[in-house]
């Protein structure tokens, strides 16, 4: 009786033990990160219903609003980087968030989408995706020679289609306007190629390859599209504003981290 009451005493605690391991916690930034997921998709429907239904604003208004959230933000990533290659990520999704307010600035105050000075903004917004992508795909991914191969044929491939561009602009157009609107379409497709054609950054870091690229994917969409008068793109076109918002978050919350451990 004395033995065996002993052993239910040692096994007890050892069972509590394992009963402790077995519990996972979720960490805080995963729960705030799926809470402001829902939050953004929830105000981003609200926000179409009341543009469908009242036209209190404007859909230039709205995504200027989104603009300015995402200066901030890619700002404060700016100034927390530690690599080189995330500060300059940052910076050129300053330079996107900036141009991208410009152009519906230009839009709200009647400058046409074929208006030469429209057509710059653009070139110059999806120079900057580009730009973005390029470099925030290398900065904590370990490169493979694939991404080497990708990286040379993506900026060989963008030269020749200009250099064709050019020998094919009609005529009685201005060369640099016809080149500058094929640029604004051929830099979407290099950034969804950047991020979603290269398995070291599925591996390194899949998050940021799927938001960063459902973003592009959606950008791609809306200017095919070349327009924002359904509820659908109105709609679409603050989810593409979201995933960048959220993108960026990932990319403080990691630079964050890092620097909490140098600090220790």
């Amino acid at each position: 009786m004395q033995s065996s009451t002993h052993s239910d005493i040692i096994s007890q605690p050892e069972e509590n033990i394992t009963g402790t391991q077995a519990i996972i916690w979720t960490p805080p930034f995963i729960v705030f990160f799926a809470a402001l997921l829902g939050f953004g998709l929830g105000i981003a429907s609200l926000i179409t219903f009341i543009w469908l239904n009242s036209g209190l604003y404007s859909v230039e208004r709205v995504a200027m609003v989104y603009s300015v959230v995402l200066m901030v933000a890619w700002l404060v990533v700016l100034l927390t980087g530690h690599s080189w290659w995330v500060r300059g990520g940052a910076l050129f999704g300053l330079i996107w968030a900036a141009c991208n307010f410009g152009g519906f600035w230009l839009s709200k105050h009647g400058v046409g989408a074929q208006d030469p000075l429209t057509i710059q903004i653009h070139a110059a917004t999806s120079s900057a995706l580009l730009a973005g992508a390029l470099c925030l795909s290398v900065a904590r991914v370990r490169l493979k020679l694939w991404d080497a191969i990708l990286l040379w044929l993506v900026l060989l491939a963008f030269c020749a289609y200009l250099g064709y561009s050019y020998l094919k602009v009609p005529a009685g157009t201005s060369s640099l306007i016809f080149i500058e609107g094929r640029i604004v379409s051929w830099t979407l497709y290099l950034s969804l190629a950047v991020w979603w054609l290269r398995p070291s950054c599925w591996r390194d870091q899949p998050g940021l390859t799927f938001l960063f690229g459902l973003a592009t994917f959606l950008l791609i969409v809306l200017n095919r599209s070349s327009t924002l008068t359904t509820e659908q793109n109105v709609f679409f076109l603050q989810v593409s504003f979201l995933c960048l918002l959220l993108a960026a978050i990932r990319v403080f919350q990691e630079e964050w981290r890092l620097h909490r451990q140098t600090n220790h």
